[in-house]
């Protein structure tokens, strides 16, 4: 048998020897510690880049969606363009806007008027923006993700007199879109875009209006506004809050068109440098994410019976707790409203409905513990317990329970789960936190999550309120 550069021909089979196997196992054990260096090494530069405030804040979408194509991005523009708005630039923006289009005479500056969201005959349709100057007139129709109304451009030519071919060299009509290159025939109605002309025609192919495509996007081969607000912003004195406000409408401009890059350090980031290195990073991404899932189920399982079990098994062979299960699930009807009493077992989690696992029955369990002794005994349960999104830890008593309850745990911060309260449980109180992001982190450690110390502070204060001791050698 003869050996061919680390590989072994035997029966007919090429395969590797074993040095060449063992050489493989390292080789990829050498690839993940550099990935995840890789990743240690950018949280740490991330928290260093934050601490010295390089940071993605935007007003604008703090207050109002990217998408928001009326309240932000229509009125934000007109700001821009109207020569009486409070940037005191005058005509100085909307001459920008020209140059841009490449249509710096097109309008008489000295007598131009700029209208938002205008409606000539005061009960039909509105233009999202209207310039004129007395004589020629520019529309513009802002279209960042709505969808065309039925003769929308049609009805809008109509509505501003704008229809006569005599006419046509007076209007001009843009169509600003994120993806789009031209309106649709639905909007256009009987009107169609001759993109060699650049002209709207009507039904006899006669021109009508000017027609301009512009969009929204940075990367484009179309006329771009970002080529008009980088105008604007060079037109300012930099460090003005005019330049801020430019600024921080281009972020959220890029953000809606999804061009956005983050002045703060991404996994993103790391991820393109590794693959353009010639890592595996790529194929160790995929590979972690096909896995998690799987790691995820299990940290949930785990803690819903053997960490609960490690917790509170002392005390349940004492007689201070009693395991809810299959065996007595009628002990959790008097905390439930009615609707779940004639089946409470589906609350009870099973490791087939778990949250992380695909299917039906994926939402709504938990495991629960009911007080044996103290001053709530039987009136309290302890519950670990998610929902669709969140993940619950905390107790919950019955319609008559004392409700001193309340005063004995102001530093645990828990509160009243608004969907748990009025569909499954009358009196729950929790500390909740996103199931698939904090709370699977949490209980991926659980003897150091705050859901573990979460129960043993409840269990101390509702057993021991009265003064008197868990039984001997069962403390938490």
């Amino acid at each position: 048998m003869r050996k061919v550069s680390g590989l072994r021909i035997f029966q007919g089979r090429l395969t590797r020897s074993k040095p060449a196997l063992e050489q493989d196992k390292v080789s990829k054990m050498e690839s993940w510690e550099e990935f995840f260096a890789a990743l240690e090494a950018f949280d740490d530069e991330q928290a260093e880049q934050k601490r010295k405030g390089l940071n993605d804040f935007n007003l604008l979408s703090s207050v109002l969606s990217v998408n928001d194509e009326v309240r932000l991005h229509t009125r934000f523009i007109y700001t821009l363009l109207n020569p009486k708005g409070k940037h005191y630039q005058g005509t100085r923006f909307l001459e920008l806007f020209l140059e841009a289009i490449g249509r710096q005479d097109w309008l008489d500056l000295t007598s131009v008027t700029v209208l938002k969201e205008y409606c000539p005959d005061g009960q039909g349709d509105q233009i999202d923006l209207w310039i004129t100057d007395g004589k020629r007139q520019i529309v513009i129709e802002n279209k960042l993700n709505a969808q065309d109304q039925p003769r929308q451009v049609a009805r809008y030519l109509e509505v501003i007199n704008a229809t006569d071919p005599a006419q046509a060299d007076e209007t001009l009509f843009i169509y600003l879109t994120k993806n789009r290159h031209a309106p649709s025939a639905f909007g256009l109605g009987e009107l169609t875009v001759c993109h060699r002309t650049s002209r709207l025609l009507n039904a006899s192919s006669q021109p009508v209006a000017h027609y301009q495509n512009l969009s929204y996007r940075k990367n484009t081969q179309q006329d771009s506004i970002h080529t008009w607000l980088e105008l604007c912003v060079n037109a300012v004195d930099r460090q003005s809050h005019i330049a801020w406000a430019l600024r921080d409408y281009q972020a959220a401009v890029e953000r809606a068109t999804k061009e956005y890059v983050s002045k703060v350090r991404t996994l993103k980031d790391i991820l393109e440098e590794g693959i353009a290195e010639g890592k595996r990073h790529h194929e160790q991404a995929i590979q972690l994410t096909r896995e998690l899932p799987a790691i995820h189920a299990k940290w949930l399982e785990q803690a819903l019976t053997s960490n609960l079990e490690e917790l509170f098994e002392p005390l349940v062979s004492k007689g201070d707790l009693t395991r809810i299960g299959l065996e007595n699930v009628e002990l959790l009807n008097p905390f439930v409203h009615g609707a779940f009493q004639k089946d409470v077992s589906g609350l009870l989690y099973e490791p087939r409905f778990n949250f992380f696992r695909t299917g039906n029955g994926t939402r709504n369990r938990g495991a629960f513990y009911r007080l044996e002794t103290g001053p709530w005994a039987k009136e309290a349960v302890l519950m670990l317990f998610y929902g669709t999104k969140m993940l619950h830890v905390g107790y919950v008593l019955t319609e008559h329970a004392d409700r001193s309850i309340e005063s004995l745990m102001p530093t645990l911060k828990l509160s009243v789960p608004a969907a748990l309260n009025s569909k499954i449980f009358p009196r729950v109180k929790t500390y909740s936190e996103p199931l698939a992001y904090q709370g699977i982190i949490h209980l991926a450690d659980f003897s150091n999550s705050p859901q573990r110390e979460i129960l043993g502070e409840l269990l101390t204060s509702l057993v021991c309120a009265d003064g008197t001791t868990l039984s001997e050698g069962n403390e938490i």
